[in-house]
């Protein structure tokens, strides 16, 4: 178990988020450029594209619950999560390189190994590093803060990757994903390194006091039994999928169905404003609720999206501004699901006496990474449709009418559904405040338990 309190300074909060900025800069290629590379540059289907990413989900399915269990229960004189960021970080950097790097005519198997390594990598550093971030506080708008901190890390990320591209259509004209990627890869592999060892060094874990060892089974089972936790795993699970159904299609929607260049200057704009929104998203969840704040984010993008739905090709200066507007929502979707975490890890730490918030964080990362799999199914559907990606290929209206239809219409329907579970979330501050108290209850009977048999 850990003890923590609510005393966490902005200086540590800002530190530990730094590491999400290389992260998100891979999450913009990998969501919008890797299925644009390999299929129109390299030449493979996107159905296997598809396929691709549908498998990797399915191996993080048995990977990361597995890693979550083992990085609780795992300690060290070094700690319970640094030594994970320092294993995991090499191999990711190795994957990162060569998936974005790759030699032409490289097959599926290539594309599927380094896909897969990197969602490994991903697993062994990046589930311990969520689960440091949960134990950093225990107070309700403390942990706010610290996600906050982090989304700003990763609109910055974004805003980063966002001009790679803008730099690379208008200062290097050249516009090709292989060119772009490879930009992305300089990038990340020199800043990875850097971040990671600076929160090792420096970020402070939580100390660690004796806590009941709960067996793998049986902390499946406690997890299946946290309604608040199955509720919020829906939550994510429904906006996941609808923002990765439609992030797949995006590079599509722009160009073909829109009409509109400069997808750099477009995506800076996109994150700019999302980095802008954070405050003020902190703000609401402050003062209404983190629930609050995530319904209201909902509501917005479900609008938008029926908006972008109903343009017409042309009519670029209206589909910068819903952009643009959708872009403000973003990070509520990021990380207040995260910051509600923490508090339903709470009402397990109540009924267990374990504190295991990277079983947990897991959990919600499978889920997370299921809905990536949901964004590659968009690919294969939209072939069925009769689109075609590749390069100088001429799409009708009834395959464009379908792009618009899985960009915009089947995400607001998921959107629909989140916004009722949300809307209706019983943990608020006040509840939480109740919770916290049980749990140092909780906490004082297990470090006596401790005293009294060392004694």
């Amino acid at each position: 178990m850990t003890t923590n309190s609510g005393s966490v300074t902005r200086s540590t909060a800002w530190l530990y988020g730094s590491v999400s900025l290389p992260l998100a800069i891979i999450g913009y290629p990998l969501s919008v450029w890797i299925p644009r590379l390999y299929s129109t540059e390299i030449g493979l289907s996107l159905s296997a594209i598809g396929t691709i990413i549908f498998l990797a989900a399915i191996f993080d399915a048995v990977s990361d619950p597995l890693m979550g269990f083992f990085s609780d229960r795992f300690n060290t004189r070094w700690g319970r999560r640094r030594p994970w960021m320092a294993v995991g970080v090499p191999i990711y950097a190795f994957a990162v390189w060569m998936l974005l790097n790759p030699e032409p005519g490289v097959g599926i198997l290539y594309l599927g190994g380094f896909y897969i390594l990197l969602r490994a990598s991903t697993t062994i550093f990046g589930l311990p590093y969520a689960a440091w971030g949960m134990e950093l506080s225990s107070e309700y708008h403390t942990r706010t803060m610290i996600q906050s901190a982090r989304e700003k890390y990763v609109m910055i990320g974004l805003m980063t990757a966002s001009g790679i591209v803008l730099l690379s259509e208008e200062v290097w004209h050249n516009n090709s994903a292989s060119f772009v990627l490879s930009n992305f890869s300089w990038v990340i592999v020199t800043l990875l390194p850097v971040t990671a060892m600076l929160v090792i060094w420096r970020v402070p874990e939580v100390p660690s006091v004796n806590t009941q060892k709960v067996p793998l089974l049986a902390s499946l089972k406690g997890m299946y039994r946290n309604k608040l936790f199955f509720r919020l795993l829906v939550i994510e699970l429904l906006i996941a999928s609808g923002e990765n159904f439609r992030n797949t299609l995006s590079l599509f929607f722009i160009q073909d169905y829109v009409g509109a260049t400069g997808v750099g200057r477009l995506y800076v704009i996109y994150f700019g404003v999302g980095l802008a929104a954070i405050p003020i998203w902190d703000w609401i969840a402050k003062t209404y609720g983190k629930h609050q704040s995530l319904a209201a984010a909902m509501v917005v993008v479900s609008i938008i999206s029926v908006s972008c739905f109903m343009l017409e090709y042309g009519q670029v200066k209206a589909f910068y501004l819903l952009f643009a507007l959708k872009g403000f929502c973003f990070g509520a979707f990021a990380y207040i699901p995260r910051a509600m975490l923490a508090d339903v890890v709470d009402l397990d730490t109540i009924r267990s006496g374990s504190s295991r918030p990277a079983s947990y964080f897991a959990i919600l990362g499978f889920m997370t990474k299921c809905a990536a799999s949901v964004g590659g199914l968009s690919l294969p559907i939209l072939g069925w449709f009769g689109y075609s990606a590749v390069r100088g290929a001429v799409n009708g209206p009834d395959e464009l009418l379908w792009l618009g239809v899985l960009y915009a219409l089947v995400p607001t329907a998921l959107f629909i559904v989140a916004l009722y579970l949300s809307v209706t979330w019983p943990l608020n501050a006040s509840v939480h405040s109740r919770v916290q108290r049980l749990v140092g209850m909780k906490q004082s009977r297990m470090a006596r338990r401790a005293l009294d048999s060392q004694g």
